[in-house]
């Protein structure tokens, strides 16, 4: 099954997880990344997940999983050990409209959740269609280990590049030359030593302003 690529916006979006052991802990630490605003439905909690419940960060429903549970739901995840619970889950959430996410078993899943990391506002995710979800991670580690944390930085330059590029040049070719170019010096990237880092960012906001014709001393 070939599958679309998409990244959701959850900001402040309600999400429901039911199920409460280490899966469910995994799903809602990355769904409280997103910002989302999240619930979980289930008897029992890990010890993270009760502190996150304390700290009011998110909700809890501490009972088993009842129909009416999804109402409003726009992302659900079905993530107890329970096949009844597994598929009742589904079978609503799919009723109200939800996106649903089934634990190991993505024939009876709207969507899958991808290896992924992020660097800043670089978001790296890789999937295999379920073919494989251990290359994937595998996949992930290669590259987490290869895009480091000055692409994060780097993409701070270029968002205030991009935005000077908006506000100053009207003709689409030419922006389009121009981010081009912009995202070619990305290649350039060299891993530098914490007390050169400063010196780095300033180099290559200069190198930003020299691509878009900027004088830094002024004209």
């Amino acid at each position: 099954m070939r599958y679309y690529p998409v990244f959701l916006n959850l900001h402040g979006r309600p999400c429901v997880v039911v199920g409460g052991g280490e899966v469910a802990e995994r799903k809602v630490r990355a769904l409280l990344r997103a910002a989302a605003r999240v619930r979980i439905v289930s008897p029992q909690l890990t010890a993270r997940l009760a502190r996150l419940a304390a700290q009011k960060k998110i909700s809890v429903t501490r009972r088993r999983y009842r129909q009416g549970d999804l109402k409003r739901a726009f992302v659900v995840f079905a993530a107890t050990d329970d096949p009844a619970t597994q598929r009742a889950v589904r079978e609503h959430a799919q009723a109200v409209g939800a996106l649903v996410n089934v634990a190991d078993d993505r024939q009876r899943s709207t969507f899958l959740v991808p290896a992924s990391f992020a660097r800043g506002d670089l978001q790296v995710a890789i999937s295999t269609s379920g073919a494989s979800p251990a290359l994937a991670r595998r996949l992930r580690q290669q590259l987490q280990a290869r895009l480091g944390r000055e692409y994060q930085r780097h993409l701070r330059l270029l968002r205030e590049a991009r935005k000077k590029v908006l506000k100053s040049v009207p003709d689409q070719k030419e922006r389009a030359r121009l981010f081009w170019k912009l995202a070619a010096n990305s290649g350039e990237i060299k891993r530098q030593k914490s007390k050169s880092k400063n010196r780095e960012s300033g180099a290559r906001r200069q190198k930003s302003d020299r691509v878009l014709g900027v004088n830094p001393h002024g004209s």
